[in-house]
């Protein structure tokens, strides 16, 4: 007889209180100072909950532009007496980060495309984890296409759970924020000879529902003090989650070559997308900005309330949407996972796929034939395509599979409505995330393999919007 075995139990989650604690800027009235706040999942030699004050410490000095990293400390004062030791474990409700600085109040870095990445000016404590990384594994390097593979030899296993199945590649700073890795010359920190962000240095395996936690972000890689003193690379939540607390929060990783620039660097892009609310508070600021928007600020670096909120990622994010067709608010869940993956219309229902999935072969079957016919277009009796912006034309019979790149060009929009769009377009999409898509399509006319699981994206990229009928 088959040996069965009883239902799993869940796991036994943590008993203690949940709070959150906030971190304030004392150059500001307390009714509008809140930088951030943190959840306090850890707990002191007493069991007592709390947070560890040199967590939070690195987070207020990345947001405040703080390259020397020393000249930071915390304080429940609002005149800075009285400073917190940062090996001390946090239990009050909010504490002021104060800052030796010649301006009051000292600058803050909007987000994570405006911050410098300290180069040799790491502090101490990160620095540490450059002593705790494998060495065997270190020397690994194949070609950024054989990521995977380099991975699969480095690590062999998801560098959290230790789990071998559901493995994925998690980059360390996201493949969206390449301009950022190339502004601050991130690729000096590579072992390979290319300047991708696809580099083992900048990745690790985790197991898939460990990725999405990390690209949330929900989880944060950071240093803590192990009972020996020194520091070890561990799992530490951002968000609440009792189950995840229970099995990850402080768990020390197994042994990886992951740069530490890289996973302070990954750090700082999770601290800023907690910067929301202070820059949305309809308040002036003093802000530290790259010198192409340099011209938002005052002779005194301050900006105003209205230029202050399209910094906040909430904001960069709806922007960076199409103008033609806006998509509704999401969790971070997709849209981190968005930051790893082509984006995918949420338009795009299940009825639709049938139709795709016919699309993309005939257009494979065309790209092969590398033929260029007269403009056609026409879709599948399952979904109709139209665009706010231009007038309905009636279907013709032929595929719109068989369009060219040069047809593309040529759809048949008013002269005003294309006007229109490309002002619009300007307006709400300073990034350039369009034009990027439209590119994408050309390449994958010019021979760029296309996959089943990208028909959404170059639809969506060549103006398609396919809804339910």
């Amino acid at each position: 007889m088959v040996q069965l075995r009883a239902p799993t139990q869940p796991p036994s989650l943590l008993q203690h209180r949940q709070f959150q604690i906030l971190f304030r800027h004392p150059g500001y009235d307390d009714g509008s100072n809140v930088l951030f706040k943190l959840k306090a999942p850890d707990t002191d030699d007493h069991g007592q909950p709390g947070l560890l004050a040199q967590f939070a410490i690195d987070a207020c000095t990345i947001i405040a532009g703080d390259y020397a990293g020393s000249r930071g400390w915390l304080s429940l004062s609002h005149d800075g007496s009285a400073s917190i030791d940062p090996t001390s474990t946090l239990r009050e409700r909010s504490y002021y980060f104060h800052l030796n600085a010649a301006e009051d109040p000292y600058p803050i870095v909007p987000n994570f495309r405006h911050w410098k990445y300290p180069h040799d000016r790491l502090p101490p404590h990160w620095q540490q984890l450059t002593h705790d990384t494998d060495p065997a594994s270190s020397s690994v390097t194949l070609a950024p296409s054989n990521l995977t593979t380099a991975l699969l030899m480095r690590d062999g296993s998801c560098r959290l759970s230790a789990c071998r199945e559901q493995l994925q590649v998690a980059h360390v700073v996201p493949q969206s924020e390449l301009d950022w890795w190339k502004e601050n010359d991130m690729s000096r920190y590579n072992t390979g000879s290319t300047a991708t962000l696809d580099d083992t240095p900048n990745a690790l395996l985790l197991r898939a529902d460990l990725h999405i936690a990390f690209d949330k972000p929900r989880v944060a890689l950071v240093p803590k003090p192990a009972t020996d003193g020194n520091m070890r690379l561990v799992a530490h939540l951002l968000e609440y989650s009792p189950e995840l607390e229970h099995l990850y929060h402080n768990r020390e990783l197994h042994p990886t070559a992951v740069g530490v620039d890289m996973l302070y660097a990954r750090f700082a892009w999770s601290v800023f997308t907690l910067l929301d609310a202070f820059l949305e508070c309809k308040i002036d600021r003093r802000l530290t900005l790259r010198a192409s928007d340099a011209r938002l600020a005052d002779a005194r670096g301050f900006v105003t309330a209205v230029n202050c909120e399209p910094f906040s990622s909430a904001v960069a994010r709806r922007r960076s949407q199409s103008p033609k067709k806006r998509k509704p608010d999401r969790d971070t869940v997709t849209e981190a996972q968005e930051s790893a993956v082509p984006p995918i219309s949420t338009s795009l229902k299940r009825k639709s796929f049938a139709a795709a999935e016919n699309l993309f072969s005939n257009f494979i079957s065309a790209k092969r034939a590398r033929r260029d016919p007269p403009l056609s277009a026409s879709i599948s009796d399952n979904a109709s395509c139209s665009s706010p912006l231009t007038p309905a034309y009636p279907p013709t019979n032929r595929s719109l599979s068989t369009l060219g790149p040069q047809s593309l060009r040529t759809l048949p929009f008013q002269s005003l409505a294309q006007t229109s769009l490309e002002l619009e377009r300007q307006r709400s999409d300073p990034d350039g995330t369009w034009n990027k898509e439209h590119e994408w399509a050309q390449r994958v006319w010019d021979g760029e393999t296309l996959t089943s699981g990208d028909v959404a994206q170059w639809l969506e990229a060549v103006g398609v919007d396919i809804r339910d009928v």
